[in-house]
């Protein structure tokens, strides 16, 4: 459950959220899973057609009337059999001859789990486009780059958004893994070591879109349903904890009473009430807290696991699961609104470069690569120039060549340097000490240049295309196999 909403901004975006990911409920799989074992039996002449005619249709009243608010929704086989008992007679229960309650509910659970991971797939995609939607927006802008909490180097806004794009691709391709190496149905498992009765595993697989049958029965009742959302929860922890690095890059800036970066977004502040001045960043500070919720929820799965023996069923309980599932889904949905709504103020991202001496690293390195200069001595040279010009209320844009090279003299005086005037011409330095033209004349693979950033462009592109068939042949997989489970359905009349 997350937060207060001290802003509006992000309602819509967590009630799309909500109704995407809970789709389908237990019963509906509960259904599907019968209708399932109705035509794999058959299929194997363990059940008579006429028998099996007469559970299908009794399987669909029993839907229609669970729809319609005739009898309840199921959310446990041992509600369901009853009923169908009830209706159909009692030689309908040798559906169940050869399962369990243990791999009915495995199945089921991962079925709506499945379910969800296949939305926060989605909502990662838009989120990696948004990223590079953004970095279109604000290709060229030159801004202060951080480490250690403190300007390092001048960048490109669109540089830094790439790396924020591939490393959600990172998450998102460890989401997918997660999701194929679980894919795997465990109907038919029986409790835990199979059953005598020579059920049709890979039909039931099929229908219900999972990508091949549990290679261990043992395994896939007992194991996998702990192992798959403890996978799941650490995917999301890390997700989250991206999250919350980002809000904090921002809000160094938005603290400054001049910021570089806004959040341009309707609803996205709230005022003070005692203070006229104050706007605050109210759905940043929501989105934070609530990644920060579902990283205590998604831990809960951990603890749940944690110095148990196998079989107990305190991670299995898939409405926490879904629930934290859910928290994160409204908690990306919300920080996609946020990285679409950002806006950067060049000028003045320009300005708070050149508050500092960003630029020294790049005149040592000129030094080097102009001048010979041996890197380390012209390091000490720049390290001294920036004591200097902290001292004396000198930047980059008010100093001046001359005192430059005076600089430098000084610097030879000490026995630290080398002999000579200073080694670089006045539009050399210039450029040395431009953010811009730092920018431009990067050559590293993977750097901000024109260059490298066509490619990264192309290859974020590619990767969003690649990831969305993914995303697109899991779900046609299991829309396939529910198509055919309905013809099979159709052909037993």
């Amino acid at each position: 459950m997350l937060g207060v909403t001290m802003t509006a901004a992000e309602n819509t975006e967590s009630l799309q959220a909500l109704q995407t990911l809970k789709k389908h409920d237990t019963a509906y799989w509960l259904f599907r899973i019968n209708e399932a074992s109705v035509i794999g039996n058959v299929g194997k002449g363990l059940l008579p057609k006429e028998l099996a005619i007469r559970i299908r249709d009794t399987l669909r009243q029993m839907e229609s009337d669970a729809d319609n608010g005739r009898w309840i929704r199921p959310d446990l086989y041992i509600t369901f059999e009853p009923e169908l008992l009830k209706r159909c007679g009692v030689e309908a229960s040798i559906l169940h001859v050869g399962r369990s309650s243990q791999d009915i509910l495995a199945t089921t659970n991962f079925a709506q789990t499945r379910e969800a991971m296949l939305a926060l797939a989605d909502s990662t995609v838009g989120l990696v486009r948004s990223f590079c939607n953004k970095a279109e927006q604000y290709w060229d802008t030159i801004v202060p780059f951080y480490t250690n909490g403190v300007q390092a180097q001048p960048g490109r806004y669109s540089h830094y958004l790439y790396a924020q794009a591939i490393s959600w691709g990172r998450e998102l391709d460890r989401l997918i893994e997660c999701l194929n190496r679980y894919n795997r149905s465990p109907m038919g498992s029986g409790v835990l070591n199979g059953s005598p009765w020579p059920l049709d595993q890979d039909y039931t697989a099929r229908v219900l879109g999972f990508n091949c049958v549990a290679e261990n029965a043992f395994e896939a009742n007992q194991l996998s349903s702990n192992d798959f959302p403890l996978e799941a929860s650490q995917v999301i922890q890390a997700m989250m904890i991206k999250i919350t690095n980002f809000l904090q890059d921002f809000m160094v800036q938005y603290a400054q009473p001049r910021p570089w970066i806004h959040l341009v977004k309707a609803g996205s502040t709230y005022i003070s009430s005692a203070m006229p001045q104050k706007r605050n960043p109210g759905l940043i500070n929501n989105c934070r807290r609530n990644a920060a919720v579902v990283i205590s929820e998604s831990q809960n799965v951990l603890l749940r696991i944690h110095n148990l023996n196998e079989g107990m069923p305190d991670a299995r309980d898939n409405e926490i699961n879904l629930e934290w599932l859910c928290d994160a889904l409204n908690v990306i949905e919300m920080f996609k609104g946020i990285v679409d709504g950002l806006q950067v103020n060049d000028k003045r991202a320009l300005e708070e470069l050149d508050q500092d001496w960003t630029c020294t690293q790049n005149i040592a390195d000129m030094l080097m690569l102009k001048a010979q200069v041996p890197f380390r001595l012209g390091h000490h040279f720049a390290s001294n120039l920036v004591t200097w010009a902290r001292d004396n209320n000198k930047t980059p844009s008010n100093v001046t060549y001359a005192e430059i090279c005076e600089q430098w003299l000084v610097f030879n005086s000490k026995g630290e340097g080398t002999q000579g005037a200073f080694p670089m011409s006045e539009t050399e330095l210039k450029l040395a000490m431009d953010p811009a033209g730092i920018v431009a004349a990067r050559v590293s693979f993977g750097g901000p240049q024109e260059s490298d950033m066509q490619r990264q462009k192309a290859n974020l592109a590619s990767w969003c295309k690649t990831h969305e068939d993914e995303i697109n042949t899991i779900r046609a997989q299991i829309c396939d196999g529910l198509n055919k489970l309905t013809q099979d359905l159709e052909q037993l009349s």
